[in-house]
Order: C-alpha cells, then sequence, then structure tokens
C-alpha cells in the first residue's frame, strides 16, 4: 500500500518547484504555450501536465479557479505540489491535465497536437510519438478524450487496423458519442469517465425506480465483505476477486477495493488492474472472472488479516472505539451543534451546469439548523452567514447565486480568500467549543458539521461523510498572518494541537455520529455512497489527508458530510428542488437526534466490554 507521505515527496524530488517552464519541459516530448502565464509539457511518461505561473499577489484558491473552475481544489494543488498555503509568486506550480477546466482541456491538446481536429465522425488525433518508435498508447488517448482510459476497446474498435501501441504520424478517430463535452461530446456528466459497463449499470438501476428519487443504493452495501483470496510469493503479491452477477469492472473492482472515487483516480486504478490482468476488452469479463488486484491498490481493510497496515488500522479503530464514550441527550438537551455552510463568498466551490455548492449548501444549512431549533432543544451556532440570503430558507425551487458570505469572527472576514476562511472558520469553532466548556456544557456535547456537495466520478451518488483520521491529526498548527491575529478568535489561542488521545477519542466520536447520519440517509430513501459512506480521509491522487476544516479542529465530535455529488445528473438536479434539500436536512437532524438516544448507558457499555 502506497504509504500518504511518499507522494508528494517522490514529486517534489522528481519536479522541483524553482524550475522555470522550459527547464521542467526540457526532458519532455512535447511542450508549448497555451496562455501567458500557462504552458502544457507532454511527460517522457505521456502524461500531460499543466504549468502555470502564479500571478503577483495571487492566491491558491484564484489560482485553482481560473484553472480547473473549482477553488475548493486549492489544496489538493497545494500538496501535489509540496506546499504550503502560502502560494509564492514566480514558482511555477503543476496542475494535472485531468483537473482543468473543459475549454482549457481542448486549448492545451491543440497547442500540443497542432494537428488534431475535430470532424462529425468525432475527434481526430495525429499521434506526436515519444523518444522511441512507440507513440501515445490507446489508454492514454482515451484517458485524454473520453476521460476514461477503459474506453480504449470502444476507440480500438472504430480504427479496427489499428493495434494497440501507436506510431508517430497514426491518425486516431475518437468516436463522438465516447468524448467529453471539450472535444464536442454531447454531455460532460453522461459522456465522462464512463465505461459501457457503468452506462448499463445505469439503465438498470434506472428501470428499476418508478418514483421521483432512485432506489437506495443499500443492494450493494448489502453484499457485506467480498471474498478475496491472497497470492503473497508473487512478483508483485496480489489479491483475487471473482466477478459476480451484474458487476462491473470498474464499480465493483476498481471504486470498492481502492477507496478511489475521483475519476481520474478511479481511472488511474482501472488502467492498473487492466495491464496487470492482461485484459483486452472491459465490458467482456464472464460472471466469476478471477480479477486480479495488487496489494498496493488496496483499503487497508482489504489487506490478508495479518498484514501489518491492516493491523495497525485495526488497532487505531478498536482504541478510538474504546475511548469514545457518548453520552444521551433527550431531545438534544443540552446539545451544542455548530454548523459550516461549505464554500461560500468568492470561493463558490464545485459548479455543474450552474449549480453552485456554496448556494445550495447554505440553504441546507439553514434548513436543518431551523429543525434543530425549532424542535430540539439543542443550541445552533452558524460559522457564516449572508446578507442577501439571511437565515431564512429560500422559497425557490433553483437559487439565485450570490457571493457575500462572511465568516462571523470579530470582526467579521468577507470571504474573499477560501484558505483564510476555512482557517478563519475552525479557529471560529475552536472559539465557540472553548466557550461552550466554561458555561458547564460537556465536551461531548458538542458537534462541529460542515456541509458540503461533492464532485466525483458521474456514476456515484449520494452521501458520505468524512471524519478526522487519528494518524492525520496529530501534530501543532498556527496562523500569524495579520489577517487571522486581526480576529478575537484567533488571539485566543492561536496554536492548535492534538495529542495521540485527543485523536483517537475524534476519530470515535466523530465515526459514531457519521455514521448514524448515514444510517438516517438510507432510512429516508435518500442515496448513499455504496462502498465506504464513512471515510477517515480523503484518497485523491494517491495522497491522503483529512480536509483543513476537521482537521485542525478541537471539537472531538465533528465530521464533514458531503450530501450528494453534484457530478452526477441525478444528484445534481435532486438539489435544485426544495423538497430535496428539505429531506437531507431533515434525514441529518434524524441523524444527529439518534447519535444522542442510542448512546449506551454506562451498565451497558461495561455489560458490552
Amino acid at each position: 500500500m502506497r504509504k500518504w507521505w511518499v507522494w508528494p515527496l517522490l514529486y517534489s524530488l522528481v519536479f522541483p518547484l524553482t524550475l522555470t517552464a522550459a527547464e521542467s519541459a526540457r526532458d519532455a516530448i512535447a511542450s508549448a504555450p497555451v496562455s501567458s502565464e500557462l504552458r502544457a509539457i507532454l511527460t517522457a511518461d505521456y502524461e500531460i501536465e499543466i504549468v502555470v505561473q502564479p500571478h503577483p499577489g495571487d492566491a491558491w484558491t484564484r489560482l485553482a479557479l481560473r484553472v480547473t473552475g473549482d477553488a475548493s481544489r486549492w489544496e489538493e494543488i497545494a500538496q501535489l505540489n509540496g506546499a504550503d498555503d502560502t502560494l509564492i509568486a514566480g514558482r511555477a506550480v503543476r496542475v494535472p491535465f485531468a483537473a482543468a477546466r473543459p475549454e482549457l482541456r481542448r486549448k492545451i491538446i491543440e497547442s500540443l497536437f497542432p494537428r488534431d481536429r475535430s470532424t462529425p465522425a468525432g475527434w481526430k488525433h495525429t499521434v506526436l510519438g515519444g523518444r522511441g518508435i512507440e507513440g501515445e498508447s490507446l489508454w492514454k488517448i482515451a484517458e485524454w478524450f473520453t476521460g476514461e482510459g477503459a474506453n480504449y476497446s470502444a476507440i480500438r474498435k472504430a480504427n479496427p487496423n489499428q493495434g494497440l501501441s501507436t506510431r508517430p504520424g497514426d491518425v486516431i478517430l475518437v468516436p463522438k458519442r465516447l468524448l467529453i463535452a471539450a472535444f464536442g461530446g454531447e454531455s460532460e456528466g453522461e459522456n465522462a469517465q464512463k465505461t459501457a459497463e457503468v452506462r448499463k449499470q445505469e439503465n438498470h438501476q434506472a428501470e428499476r425506480s418508478s418514483t421521483d428519487e432512485d432506489v437506495p443504493e443499500a443492494a450493494a452495501a448489502a453484499l457485506g465483505q467480498p471474498a478475496l483470496t491472497y497470492e503473497r510469493k508473487a512478483s508483485e503479491p496480489y489479491a483475487v476477486y471473482r466477478l459476480q452477477k451484474g458487476e462491473a469492472l470498474y464499480s465493483s473492482v476498481a471504486i470498492r477495493f481502492s477507496g478511489r472515487v475521483y475519476s481520474p483516480d478511479v481511472g488511474d486504478v482501472l488502467e492498473q488492474i487492466v495491464k496487470f490482468n492482461q485484459i483486452e476488452d472491459v465490458s467482456r469479463l464472464p460472471v466469476g472472472y478471477p480479477v486480479r488486484i495488487p496489494l498496493d491498490l488496496l483499503l487497508p481493510e482489504y489487506l490478508p488479516a495479518d498484514d501489518p497496515e491492516r493491523v495497525a488500522a485495526e488497532r487505531s479503530k478498536r482504541a478510538s472505539a474504546r475511548v469514545a464514550k457518548r453520552t444521551r441527550a433527550v431531545n438534544l438537551s443540552g446539545v451544542h451543534v455548530i454548523l459550516d455552510a461549505g464554500h461560500g463568498g468568492r470561493d463558490v466551490g464545485t459548479i455543474h451546469d450552474d449549480v453552485w455548492e456554496s448556494v445550495y449548501m447554505y440553504d441546507v444549512t439553514l434548513r436543518l439548523r431551523k429543525l434543530l431549533e425549532s424542535k430540539s432543544g439543542a443550541r445552533v451556532t452558524m460559522t457564516t452567514r449572508s446578507k442577501q440570503a439571511g437565515l431564512d430558507p429560500s422559497r425557490r425551487d433553483v437559487i439565485s447565486q450570490y457571493q457575500d458570505h462572511y465568516v462571523q469572527t470579530t470582526p467579521a472576514y468577507p470571504l474573499e480568500d477560501a484558505i483564510v476562511g476555512v482557517n478563519l472558520r475552525w479557529y471560529l469553532a475552536n472559539s465557540i467549543f472553548r466557550k461552550a466548556l466554561k458555561s458547564g456544557v460537556p465536551r461531548e456535547k458538542v458537534v462541529f458539521l460542515s456541509l458540503h456537495a461533492d464532485s466525483l466520478h458521474p456514476a456515484l451518488r449520494g452521501g458520505m461523510a468524512y471524519i478526522p483520521g487519528q494518524r492525520f491529526v496529530q501534530g501543532s498548527y498556527v496562523k500569524k498572518d495579520a489577517v487571522y491575529l486581526a480576529r478575537a478568535e484567533v488571539r485566543e489561542r492561536p496554536l492548535v494541537s492534538h495529542s495521540e488521545s485527543e485523536a483517537l477519542l475524534a476519530a470515535g466520536l466523530s465515526r459514531d455520529l457519521a455514521e448514524s447520519i448515514i444510517e438516517s440517509f438510507r432510512r429516508a430513501g435518500l442515496a448513499v455512497h455504496p462502498f465506504n459512506p464513512v471515510r477517515d480521509n480523503v484518497v485523491r491522487e494517491r495522497r491522503e489527508w483529512v480536509p483543513a476544516i476537521i482537521r485542525h479542529n478541537i471539537v472531538p465530535t465533528r465530521a464533514l458530510l458531503e450530501v450528494c455529488n453534484l457530478g452526477n445528473p441525478r444528484d445534481r438536479e435532486l438539489i435544485k428542488t426544495r423538497a430535496y434539500r428539505q429531506k437531507v436536512a431533515e434525514a441529518i437532524y434524524r441523524g444527529i437526534v439518534a447519535y444522542y438516544a442510542d448512546a449506551p448507558r454506562p451498565d451497558a457499555r461495561q455489560a458490552a466490554r
């Protein structure tokens, strides 16, 4: 299993950030300017990279928004470049091709491959070639133009005289039906990163549903722990999983066993599995096919029982469960809930078809606040507010866009810089927590929830939650910039730290809360991510981390909840209705109530031990 800290380190060693764009392109197959600040590079490994020169006074969020269209991706870009949350002008920044805005991807391709062109039948790509006699693989071509490497078999069928390898000058037709929107496809959401199997599976699910909402995806979760066998003496140890009836290599293997949920990551894992098994066509695998999965792709829980990584993960989970002593609260009496609406202001979060994450999550947060205050004995505090939207939920299905959110620190901070905004949110939450303790509220009766909408592979639907994994939050963190020290909440205690015992307690309590909310989603008939819907870290581009909003937060019971996937057309349409947003808010409310109602009494806990 690859360690989370290795990839940023290796990346920084192989691609030093002090290199200029010209220097970084020296060993590349091709390099071309795309704009005054941006250069595209085709590396010797046939990866397309974007090298960006930040503007003077630039910020990570502004750079991420310009290049990817999603300001919230600043953190993964910073970590990919081995940088902190301060963007240094003049230092080149690398961004993966798959993360770029659709229109930017097309400009990059046209710059690197000037002989490429769009035709009524699809996109015609002229192979540029490499340092040897071979050019780009069909898998890479499928990744670039369809968003999914597994579509290489369909591309090969459209080019019957083409082998798996290519030569410089070969012209490859990528059929229009496979193309993502950037290259003339009909719809990014329908065509991007999907295999024929995934589309077939989605159609089958749609046929089963005759109501306004799809049948919950609990059926996949109900399959239980899948059966794996292991071959550990091979030169590259692997596990074997036999495909069941109706299962797809894409979802039932790549997504389930690796934990990847973002489109490029899932495609990367699938590519490795296809190559490892020498599969010619992923859409023609029979029931019972023994899929070999390299052990370093597996989540810890799927490794052999005696594997050190699995043993360590299970030991940590048991330890956190032992120290997580929940308390009862009838009708949430005495409970203090801190609500955080994800993103806001100039950081609009994920955008799909003009659906802004910040606007719709603020409305869900307002609905949850209203339920908590009107139906329970809980006290509620929000980290942010909007002057335009106020504190009343929207009376409309589709909500107009606005960007006047501010963090309710002293003084308030208009949400102009997303990084500063995120840090001030957890500083504010920490201050609220300390004041609650001073007023006599038990630490177990303070809850922090940050509400978001995900941007995952379009085949995935539903809610999932992130909690602070114990191994990711230990240590200290401090901010001393003037913008922070101008706020009273920061001056109270600029340094935040987590001991091992505090990290274990937070992991245990937060997992219990997240599982209660996810279970409430299922009972309400809301879609839930089919595999591992409660996770203790984000896995993206071969790196693992915990979002800052819950990493530096000292509220023991805290979670980041992704209520749906805006990358999925069905979830995206649902979030644009008041009824669905209200149903989500009610499910979260019932999950919090159940968390405190189901807390075991001391005698029951002792009997369980």
